[in-house]
């Protein structure tokens, strides 16, 4: 945490502290005990407790940092919760960018192509970020970075559900949860292991070149080649898998059946948008524009709740590190139970349970009394857990309900509009900052029972609110 910088008391030629460096003695009368932005007065620059004025407060317009632990060290951005949030809400911007463009070039030239531009893309800038100077240029690499990358899950997921049977999709959807959370989990690790953002950014993000050699690994998918009419590198591929797999198909037999399978499906198509543009099939088919309004619903509030909640993960007691460490396996009992549940008892009756839970699980975390931290932890994780089943849910039923021609465009469409609730998820913690502010002055102009009223009493008082 930062430390005011108090020079009537200290003599700094750095404004940078060890982690182990002891509180001095003087901070209990130059310090505001309740804010670690306001000092006390001082009145003629003495370090005595005579000479600091309790009762009025200034902001600190400087602040002492231990050594190049995070971004807020290296730009200065203590007491600036606007700035600090911004980060994340420049993030998720750069999704709303990417989403739609990716996904435009997924369906027009390949889930493939979508995959690793994404990928190497994201990696690319990101490595750049670790060299930045300022917190402008910061910003900017955070936009360019969430650009090209924020679509490699959908690309990704699109790609896998396309290769498997309707009914392994729910399988699909925990065979890339699990290593998302898992990565996560690392990322956390190497951050404890290298101590300074630009180090961990500089083994973070190389891996992501590895993508380069998915045009010789991964097949593209034969649903989307099908529907291009490239049957014969569709047959191709599925011969290869074929081999793999030890299984023999003939070969005019298997041309025959893709040849079906893609008038059918251009067939499937065209009842719904026909030869039309896809902007123009929304304007014109109600139950296209109504499925698109209910998933842009479900996707905002479930994706400001999941990123919300990660944003929010630092709150938790203990150590940054294992916090955001847990918060990332709590999506892992999640994942299990989509996966033995979807398919039992439906994506509507899991999606609105999953929603619930959530709720319910933060709607008590406010009211917990002090002093049992554990509880509201274990409600915190409730709660992501619950997001997580929720989101990986809409993956699975948002695939579903779009044709294979338009899929990834919808599916992008849909995931932009969950964006607009992961711009404002980050700016929550700003309200939530001033919402505070605002309620303790309310409270210190009223009279309870003529007794001095501190920050403490405020936080009972306002507990549950």
């Amino acid at each position: 945490m930062p430390k005011c910088h108090v020079p009537e008391c200290e003599n700094r030629t750095s404004f940078v502290t060890s982690p182990d460096e002891v509180i001095p003695d003087w901070a209990e009368w130059a310090l505001a005990e309740d804010s670690a932005c306001h000092r006390w007065l001082p009145t003629d620059g003495q370090c005595v407790a005579d000479a600091f004025r309790n009762g009025s407060r200034e902001l600190c317009d400087t602040f002492v940092y231990q050594p190049g632990s995070s971004i807020v060290a290296e730009f200065d951005l203590a007491c600036q919760e606007w700035k600090r949030s911004l980060v994340g809400t420049i993030h998720n911007v750069g999704m709303l960018i990417s989403l739609p463009i990716l996904g435009f070039i997924s369906d027009k030239w390949g889930r493939r192509a979508a995959l690793v531009m994404s990928g190497c893309g994201a990696g690319a800038v990101g490595l750049a970020k670790s060299f930045v100077g300022s917190f402008p240029a910061y910003l900017l690499a955070e936009l360019l970075e969430t650009a090209c990358g924020a679509s490699v899950y959908p690309a990704a997921f699109v790609l896998m559900i396309e290769w498997l049977g309707v009914e392994h999709r729910i399988l699909a959807s925990l065979v890339l949860g699990i290593p998302l959370a898992m990565g996560a989990a690392t990322l956390s690790l190497l951050d404890y292991l290298t101590g300074y953002w630009r180090t961990w950014a500089r083994f973070a993000y190389p891996p992501s070149f590895l993508l380069l050699l998915y045009p010789w690994l991964l097949p593209e998918s034969v649903r989307w080649l099908t529907t291009q009419g490239r049957l014969q590198e569709a047959v191709d591929v599925i011969k290869r898998a074929a081999k793999c797999n030890r299984v023999s198909i003939p070969q005019d037999g298997l041309e025959k059946v893709l040849l079906n399978d893609a008038e059918q499906a251009n067939n499937r198509v065209n009842e719904i948008i026909g030869d039309e543009s896809l902007f123009r099939a929304l304007i014109k088919y109600s139950a296209l524009r109504r499925r698109l309004c209910v998933c842009f619903v479900w996707w905002s509030s479930a994706v400001f709740v999941f990123y919300g909640l990660a944003v929010q993960a630092h709150a938790l007691a203990g150590s940054a590190h294992a916090n955001y460490a847990l918060v990332a396996a709590a999506e892992l009992p999640a994942l299990v139970a989509n996966t033995l549940l979807l398919d039992r008892v439906g994506r509507r009756p899991l999606l609105t349970a999953a929603l619930l839970l959530t709720a319910a699980a933060l709607s008590l975390q406010p009211c917990l009394p002090q002093g049992v931290q554990w509880a509201g932890t274990a409600l915190y994780l409730t709660g992501k857990a619950g997001a997580t089943m929720a989101l990986n849910a809409l993956y699975v039923y948002t695939a579903e309900l779009f044709p294979t021609r338009a899929r990834h465009r919808l599916l992008a469409a849909c995931s932009t509009a969950g964006r607009l609730g992961a711009v404002l998820a980050p700016l929550a913690a700003v309200l939530d900052t001033e919402f505070e502010k605002n309620n303790y002055k309310r409270i210190q102009r009223q009279d309870y029972s003529n007794k001095a009223f501190n920050y403490k009493d405020f936080v009972n008082a306002t507990q549950c609110l």
